[in-house]
C-alpha cells in the first residue's frame, strides 16, 4: 500500500470525528457559482440561501464537502477573480474537507463488501469514516503519491502534512489536471450513435442495468484486483478477475447487495436511464460528469443539490431513498430544506 493511502485513511478518521454530528451537504458546480455570485440583491432567493448556508456553517450544523470533480471544474475556470472567489468560498464552507477520489472510493466499497462476504469484523463501522481527505491530496493525489514514495520514510508524513496546509486558492489558473478516463465532456455524437445501434439489446431495465454494470466492472477490475493484493495478501496473477467480477454481477442480479457497492449501483442505474429513455438524446456532454457527482454525493452526504434532470433520474429510481440522501434542484426548494435544518 502506498504511504499516501495510509496517511489519507488516518486523516479521514480525524475528519470524520469533526463532521460526524453535522449534516453534510454536497453542491454541484452550479450551486457553488450561484452562491459565489449571491449577496448583491440581484437574486433574492440566492441571497437568502447564501445567508442561510453561512449561518448553518458558522453554527456548526452543516459542512459542505467538495469532490475532486468540483475542485477541478472550479480550477479550470479561466477568470482569475471569479475562480479565486469560488475556491475561497469552497475552502470556507467545506472546512478544507473533500471526498476522496473515485478509485479510492471504489476500492473502499469493494473491500467493505468483500469483508462482509468473508465475515470480517472490520465492516461494522460507518462506511463514511474513510472517505475524507484534505483538498490538496484529492486534486493532487497522483502527483503527491509519487513524490511521497520517493522520499525517505522519516520525512513522508511531514511532507504530506505540509501539502495539506497549502491553501487551494493559491493554485495557479488552469492547472494541468486531466479528467480520467475522459476529458470532462462526453462525445455526444458517439453516444447517440451507440444508443441507436444497441437500442434493442435490452428488453427490461434490469437487463439494461446489468449490461451497464458489467461495463463498470470491466473499467474497475484492475483496482479490485489491487485491493485483494494490498489487503487480502492475494497474488493478483493467481486471481480469476472474471470470476470476481461475476460474483459481484450475480450479487446484484440476485438482489443481495443492499447498500453496499454504491458506485456499482449508481453508475449502472443512471447511465442505464440515459439509454433506457429511447427519445432522450445526448446533448450537452455533461451526463458522465453529472453521474459522477451523484456517486460522490448519494452514499456519503445527507443532501445533494444539483441539476433538474439528474434530480429527476435519481428520484425516479429511488436512489435518494436507498441512500437516505435528500436531493433537490430548484433554488426555492433548496432554501426550504436548508431552513428546516
Amino acid at each position: 500500500m502506498l504511504f499516501i493511502d495510509k496517511y489519507i485513511s488516518e486523516k479521514s478518521l480525524t475528519f470524520y470525528e469533526q463532521i460526524k454530528d453535522k449534516k453534510t451537504v454536497y453542491l454541484d458546480l452550479k450551486y457553488w457559482i450561484l452562491l459565489r455570485d449571491a449577496g448583491n440583491g440581484k437574486n433574492p432567493i440566492m441571497d437568502l440561501m447564501l445567508e442561510k448556508v453561512m449561518s448553518l456553517h458558522q453554527t456548526g450544523k452543516c459542512v459542505f464537502p467538495v469532490s475532486e470533480l468540483v475542485l477541478i471544474e472550479i480550477m479550470k475556470q479561466s477568470d482569475e477573480r471569479t475562480r479565486t472567489a469560488t475556491l475561497k468560498l469552497a475552502e470556507k464552507l467545506s472546512d478544507g474537507i473533500a471526498i476522496i477520489n473515485e478509485t479510492q472510493r471504489v476500492k473502499n466499497e469493494f473491500w467493505r463488501w468483500w469483508s462482509k462476504l468473508n465475515d470480517k469484523e472490520s465492516v461494522k463501522d460507518d462506511p463514511r469514516r474513510l472517505v475524507w481527505a484534505a483538498f490538496p491530496l484529492v486534486t493532487g493525489y497522483f502527483f503527491y503519491s509519487q513524490k511521497a514514495e520517493e522520499l525517505p520514510a522519516y520525512v513522508k508524513r511531514s511532507f504530506l502534512d505540509f501539502v495539506c496546509s497549502i491553501p487551494l486558492s493559491s493554485i495557479p489558473a488552469n492547472p494541468d489536471i486531466e479528467f480520467e478516463p475522459f476529458d470532462g465532456k462526453d462525445n455526444t455524437v458517439a453516444l447517440n450513435a451507440y444508443k441507436e445501434l444497441y437500442k434493442d439489446q435490452n428488453k427490461t431495465f434490469k437487463e439494461m442495468f446489468l449490461s451497464e454494470l458489467w461495463g463498470c466492472l470491466d473499467c474497475f477490475k484492475d483496482d479490485l484486483n489491487a485491493v485483494l493484493k494490498e489487503k487480502a495478501a492475494e497474488d493478483p496473477d493467481n486471481t480469476d478477475i472474471y470470476a470476481l467480477c461475476r460474483k459481484i454481477y450475480d450479487a446484484f442480479k440476485d438482489g443481495k447487495v443492499g447498500d453496499d457497492l454504491p458506485t456499482f449501483n449508481i453508475f449502472p442505474t443512471l447511465f442505464g436511464v440515459t439509454r433506457w429513455n429511447k427519445d432522450r438524446r445526448y446533448k450537452d456532454g455533461n451526463d458522465t460528469l453529472d453521474i459522477k457527482h451523484a456517486s460522490c454525493a448519494l452514499p456519503y452526504c445527507d443532501y445533494f443539490f444539483t441539476e433538474k434532470e439528474l434530480h429527476t433520474m435519481i428520484c425516479q429510481y429511488k436512489l435518494d431513498r436507498q441512500f437516505q440522501c435528500t436531493v433537490a434542484s430548484k433554488p426555492k426548494d433548496i432554501l426550504e430544506i436548508l431552513q428546516a435544518i
